[in-house]
């Protein structure tokens, strides 16, 4: 009996080769599934990637601090302008204070220089203790709060009292610690009065004479400087 060997040589081969034929492309079928598998993945979890999600938290982190910084700074510009604008309102307050007062004092110094051209001053006198004697048409009663019939009171602290000194500053520009008051009294009738002064300033001397107007207060009528009270 002959063996052949050559025949089942060659099926052995075959099948040999086959076997490496499968295996191969079992291993190209599975780099295809892993690379399918690696491939999804990618696509599925890299919506979810940590990377990815922890650089959109700091954007998110850094916009939401720069709004935030913006907003301080806005705030603060605001803060800051409303004193600006309060210290520019108090200086305009002050500035139109500033101005009405010299508009005051201007409208005071034109009212004097008035009184001074309309006052009238005689120095020819027949009591030689008289230096000069001062009259004026713009001098006008004082005003009163006391109603008729009037009835005129020499004591001090009286509001008549009071309205008679007001006349005799009203008459020779002086205020109450400007001058000394050595004599207050009738002036001849219930209606009339006259006071004699000091100028602490200047040392003079004078007398100022007063009548009453009907409801409108005590009126100086004429202002005489002497040489001794």
């Amino acid at each position: 009996m002959s063996l052949n060997f050559n025949k089942g040589g060659s099926r052995y081969g075959r099948t040999t080769k086959r076997k490496k034929t499968n295996m191969i492309l079992n291993i190209l079928i599975g780099v295809v599934f892993i690379f399918i598998v690696v491939l999804a993945s990618s696509l599925f979890f890299g919506k979810n990637d940590p990377a990815t999600d922890r650089e959109n938290q700091l954007a998110t982190g850094e916009q939401e601090l720069s709004e935030t910084e913006e907003n301080e700074a806005e705030q603060e510009s605001e803060e800051g302008a409303a004193p600006k604008e309060e210290e520019e309102t108090d200086a305009d307050s002050e500035a139109e204070e500033s101005e009405e007062k010299d508009a005051d004092k201007e409208k005071e110094e034109e009212s004097n220089e008035a009184d001074d051209s309309e006052t009238e001053v005689s120095e020819n006198s027949d009591d030689p203790n008289v230096i000069k004697t001062m009259t004026n048409p713009g001098w006008g009663p004082v005003g009163t709060t006391q109603s008729e019939p009037h009835t005129s009171v020499y004591e001090e602290g009286h509001v008549d009292w009071d309205e008679k000194l007001k006349a005799v500053e009203a008459a020779t520009r002086l205020n109450s610690g400007d001058y000394t008051l050595y004599f207050l009294g009738n002036g001849g009738s219930e209606h009339s009065s006259v006071a004699s002064i000091k100028n602490k300033s200047t040392g003079e001397n004078f007398k100022v004479y007063l009548e009453w107007v009907t409801n409108k207060g005590w009126k100086p009528t004429k202002v005489e400087q002497v040489k001794s009270l």
